[in-house]
């Protein structure tokens, strides 16, 4: 593939192709969630969507730390090409590679080693802790191959190469859903099976992705390097901010499970994975759109080409708003429909409970596709702290008291209502950096 200064594509085509294939490949990755949400619910039950999403916090955390090295790596990677630097390109795609085998191999041991301690924190209960601890038990041995994948897969995107990103993605995710459904129904393998599948995902999608090193073209070449930690804190502060917005989802789905725990009871939490799986996939659309321009904005932004900068940030904003605008009114229109994709047995209660929280709970994405483009173009234009700070805000630092405040005056209904009031509080800092930053262009 060629380099983008030599193609004759607009702006805005390359902008639609490089969007389009990253919020594509994001929603094949969120594909192995959904489908064992899907397959679990009507295969084993509200118990075991219940004990999926004690687990899924820790799929937020690997994937994270996954894109914390990815998106951090590949920012610089993305830089260095558009100065023309390339041996130096190279250099910082194997010290990537190489940093996240090691955290990987260490974050696998440890989870794997505290695993009932985490499962007990998580709110693993008697009533759903075998069933949480078959699927974690699988899941955390893999945790490497998740992380590694997504690392390859930042790069190829900021390698020029984001149709294959894409396809790899979405093989990985399609396989999960097969052997989902194997597993799960005709084998009745349960969590046990679901984990199995979704382990699966990684390996095929790194397959596929393997196969960039068979053009000619590509810059990626893999050879040992020193580990440098001036470098690695420049990769790690850069890939923050994606890692804050996974790890967020992580802290999110941890609270509310806890909180709705007390108010509620194992019926509510089954209610909030549902409604949680549909947020993964959500989230997932606007952080492949974040994903789609950060190559282009890096890329220009090493040219100092503050035109083009500007033009691929008013289509993202652009992109990310009505992206907004249609998945609010999905979720004020159909929420009965939606919950009754993952309530088989027709449980009344469950119905009920998920049917009044999702569209309360949607309300918020009418901000989240600005406070992401702003969190991910920060990070692009090499503006690390602020796009830091704004992904701690939304994601730590405004959750933890307003969702105490709100369950506390509100019950489940202001547990629900929380994101939108997180959302609203985040969007107004980052305009105002959004405005600093386009300023300092000039």
């Amino acid at each position: 593939m060629e380099k983008l200064s030599n193609q004759t594509s607009s702006t805005r085509q390359l902008f639609v192709q490089y969007t389009s294939l990253a919020v594509l490949s994001m929603s094949g990755q969120s594909l192995f969630i959904f489908a064992d949400t899907f397959f679990i619910a009507n295969g084993v039950g509200p118990k075991g969507i219940a004990a999926l999403n004690i687990v899924l916090p820790m799929i937020s955390l690997f994937n994270g730390l996954g894109w914390l090295f990815g998106i951090g790596g590949a920012t610089l990677f993305g830089i260095a090409l558009g100065k023309n630097q390339i041996d130096e390109a190279n250099r910082l795609f194997n010290m990537t590679v190489w940093f996240t085998l090691l955290v990987s191999a260490t974050f696998a041991a440890l989870t794997t080693l505290f695993a009932q301690e985490l499962l007990n924190l998580f709110g693993a209960n008697s009533e759903i802790y075998e069933m949480s601890a078959s699927y974690y038990g699988i899941l955390m041995l893999f945790a490497p191959l998740f992380m590694l994948n997504v690392v390859l897969i930042s790069f190829l995107r900021n390698d020029h190469n984001p149709r294959l990103a894409m396809i790899a993605l979405l093989a990985g995710g399609l396989t999960n859903i097969v052997l989902d459904y194997v597993f799960i129904f005709p084998l009745r393998m349960g969590l046990t099976g679901a984990a199995i599948a979704t382990t699966s995902s990684p390996i095929v999608s790194m397959l596929v992705a393997s196969l960039h090193w068979r053009q000619s073209n590509h810059h990626l070449q893999f050879h040992k390097v020193s580990l440098r930690i001036k470098e690695l804190k420049a990769i790690a502060s850069l890939g923050f901010s994606s890692f804050f917005n996974e790890f967020s989802s992580a802290v999110v789905m941890f609270l509310f499970n806890i909180m709705i725990l007390q108010v509620v009871g194992t019926i509510g939490v089954s209610a909030y994975g549902i409604i949680a799986n549909l947020n993964i996939i959500v989230i997932s659309l606007f952080t492949g759109l974040g994903q789609g321009f950060q190559p282009l904005i890096s890329y220009y932004y090493g040219q100092k080409n503050a035109k083009e900068i500007k033009r691929i940030l008013t289509m993202a904003l652009g992109s990310g708003g009505a992206l907004s605008v249609i998945i609010l009114l999905i979720g004020l229109l159909m929420p009965d429909a939606l919950v009754s994709v993952f309530n088989s047995e027709q449980n009344v209660q469950l119905a009920e409970i998920a049917s009044q929280g999702l569209p309360l709970y949607f309300a918020s994405f009418l901000l989240t596709g600005v406070n992401f483009v702003v969190i991910y173009f920060l990070a692009a234009i090499n503006q690390a702290r602020a796009s830091l700070r704004l992904s701690a805000l939304r994601g730590i630092v405004f959750i933890i008291p307003i969702l105490f405040v709100m369950s506390m005056w509100f019950g489940l209904v202001g547990i629900w209502l929380t994101l939108l009031i997180v959302e609203a509080l985040t969007c107004v800092l980052a305009v105002y950096l959004l405005i600093k930053s386009v300023e300092r262009l000039n």
